[in-house]
């Protein structure tokens, strides 16, 4: 969950900071081209070319002049509005083409891209969340041990063999129940009080409850907190 929520948290930081803003930039570029392109096919003074010639205005005056191209293009082409010139017009009919081109399959921005990207966004709140938590749990369950002596140690505490008085297997692998429930046992002390040891949560816990559960009850389940299989009666005359 952690991955998934910071993958999505960034795919929505790059589409809202940099892929929406290139597609928006690129689908503004185009609609220039075609206006100039619509002014350089026409006589000087027509419509379609004081269109385009206020469109290089505002192009010109709101460039950022980051991209040094496309500044020096905006100025040839309005250059060839302006003189008329053979030479000019043809060079700016080539950055027309050429533009077309590149930005001739992008597909601009809806108003509704930006404000969308937000719900990604806020994916990486979330997964630095699963992030710490996974580390919590994981220093929780290293915290879980049952020495050789039988002394075992949870985050309750840690309690001598002589203080544990039985461990409830009742639904351990039982055959009803949710599938988290069917994964617990619960250590039972002598002053009542019981334990969960959860192998639902907590990878490896059945070696812990086997141990456990092996030494009260070696008949019913094995140290690996499997139950014993029991022979029928022809079995064990079989064996013999």
């Amino acid at each position: 969950m952690a991955i998934v929520c910071i993958v999505l948290g960034l795919w929505g930081v790059w589409d809202y900071v940099v892929a929406i803003p290139k597609a928006a930039m690129e689908a503004a570029r185009h609609d220039t081209l075609r206006l100039v392109k619509n002014g350089l096919e026409t006589q000087p003074g027509s419509e379609h070319r004081v269109r385009a010639i206020a469109e290089l205005d505002k192009a010109i005056e709101f460039d950022d002049r980051v991209d040094e191209a496309w500044r020096v293009s905006l100025d040839a082409m309005r250059m060839a509005m302006s003189d008329g010139g053979a030479e000019s017009h043809r060079n700016a009919l080539g950055i027309v083409e050429a533009g077309l081109n590149d930005y001739g399959k992008v597909t601009a921005p809806s108003k509704y891209d930006r404000p969308m990207q937000w719900m990604f966004i806020l994916c990486l709140p979330f997964g630095l969340y699963y992030i710490l938590v996974y580390m919590k749990m994981s220093k929780r369950a290293r915290s879980y041990h049952l020495t050789e002596e039988g002394v075992l140690t949870t985050p309750e505490g840690t309690w001598s063999s002589d203080e544990i008085e039985d461990i409830d297997m009742s639904r351990w692998i039982a055959k009803t129940g949710t599938a988290r429930s069917t994964w617990t046992a619960k250590v039972v002390l002598k002053d009542g009080k019981k334990i969960v040891l959860d192998d639902y949560i907590y990878n490896g816990m059945h070696s812990i409850i086997g141990k456990l559960a092996h030494g009260f009850y070696p008949n019913e389940w094995t140290s690996l907190a499997k139950r014993v299989k029991t022979q029928t009666p022809e079995q064990q005359e079989e064996d013999k």
